[in-house]
């Protein structure tokens, strides 16, 4: 795993670079299990640009897990590290060296997305105020979906920030929602919650906090 040092190379110039830009940190809590390692997740987004993210928890008093990833294109490219997390906080712009750059690829599972499809469900209210809901659920049988443990996801979205492209860290639902965006309200998603075949909630995360940012991420475009 990849230590700062190799991220934080600020005065470093790369010939072709590539620069994604952050402008919203969404706090999550997980209300199920507070014991897991990705119990309140953080993620850093793009209100405009949903294919890439941040992702960071806590791994110690001193570090945190890092996690960049881009879900379009024919690289993908990623970062997976751990990082001090007072430089972290206080470092506005990453540069990515190459040795710390990795690329998954183009996405190898896209004809899984046949298998699922988004369904608009009835507004969800919480404290008198209503919010979108919908869901991505598998076309397979019952029967299928038990044998394989296939869950569906629900989103229940903030109804006043259509502005917001709704931000997926699940690149099956990602590129389900390029397919179905039409249809998918945009907003922020205030709830995410996992349930399986028997309708049962396995996972469930609420958003805690929503601070507007300024943090950016340059990567060299040109790797050996």
């Amino acid at each position: 795993m990849k230590k700062l040092f190799l991220l934080l190379l600020l005065s470093q110039a790369f010939y072709a670079q590539k620069t994604y830009k952050f402008d919203y940190k969404l706090e999550y809590k997980h209300k199920i299990d507070s014991t897991k390692l990705l119990s309140n997740p953080t993620y850093f987004v793009n209100s405009i640009a949903n294919n890439y993210y941040i992702l960071i928890y806590k791994k110690d008093s001193l570090n945190i897990g890092f996690h960049f990833g881009d879900m379009n294109g024919n690289e993908q490219p990623r970062v997976i590290s751990e990082i001090n997390e007072s430089e972290f906080i206080k470092t506005k712009s990453i540069s990515v060296t190459c040795e710390a750059l990795l690329k998954s690829g183009e996405y190898p599972f896209k004809d899984k997305v046949e298998d699922y499809y988004f369904e608009n469900l009835k507004d969800t209210i919480i404290d008198g105020i209503s919010h979108y809901h919908y869901v991505i659920k598998s076309n397979k049988s019952l029967k299928y979906q038990k044998r394989e443990k296939i869950h569906q996801f629900h989103y229940i979205v903030d109804k006043n920030s259509s502005s917001f492209l709704p931000f997926f860290d699940f690149q099956t639902v990602y590129e389900e929602w390029k397919t179905d965006m039409k249809i998918i309200p945009n907003g922020i998603i205030k709830i995410k919650f996992y349930t399986n075949w028997e309708n049962e909630v396995t996972d469930k995360w609420v958003l805690e906090k929503i601070t507007p940012i300024e943090k950016e991420i340059v990567i060299p475009e040109n790797c050996d």
